[in-house]
């Protein structure tokens, strides 16, 4: 294998470590933002909540999320730049990755399955909430934040100057 796939293979995992690690970070910060959890009451076997304190976990998934992914997109972008394609293959994998680390993490943080609990649970009863999101702005967000920070890197910031600008000195222009 040649020294500039090695180097790759390196940048790849690199740009997917540094993705989980941030999205571990970020699921202990949301479930410090999210906690204390909320409670509710059990009827009929089914946990209910207000809606602000149901919604509130997706509410501060997406923000954090979102923002992890546009700095490391737009840092990463910037660092790994020797193969534009590559790395941005593999933003989209590391923030997808680092979205779903960072449900994990806070959601294992959190309490119990709040559902898990209501079917046991006699009508009436308090049950706290458990952190969780829903799963569109999971799939969204990180990797959402990191490729627009990747897309703004490459297409305002690039320093590759080994380019020549498109319609100077190509065959087309020779008329």
């Amino acid at each position: 294998m040649r020294s500039e796939h090695k180097t790759l293979i390196r940048d790849v995992l690199v740009v997917v470590v540094a993705f989980v690690i941030a999205g571990a970070l970020g699921g202990w910060l949301w479930h410090h933002l999210w906690a204390p959890a909320p409670e509710g009451v059990v009827v009929e076997h089914v946990a209910h909540f207000d809606d602000d304190a149901d919604f509130r976990g997706t509410g501060l998934y997406l923000p954090i999320a979102a923002g992890i992914g546009l700095l490391l997109g737009l840092v990463i972008t910037w660092v790994f730049e020797r193969d534009e394609v590559v790395t941005l293959l593999a933003v989209a994998v590391g923030s997808l990755l680092g979205g779903l680390v960072m449900l994990w993490v806070g959601h294992t943080l959190g309490p119990e399955s709040a559902s898990e609990f209501a079917e046991g649970a006699k009508d009436w009863e308090t049950v706290t909430g458990d952190l969780h999101a829903a799963w569109l702005p999971v799939l969204l967000s990180c990797p959402g934040g990191a490729l627009l920070g990747s897309v703004i890197v490459l297409s305002c910031f690039t320093s590759r100057h080994d380019r020549e600008p498109i319609g100077v000195g190509s065959p087309s222009d020779s008329t």
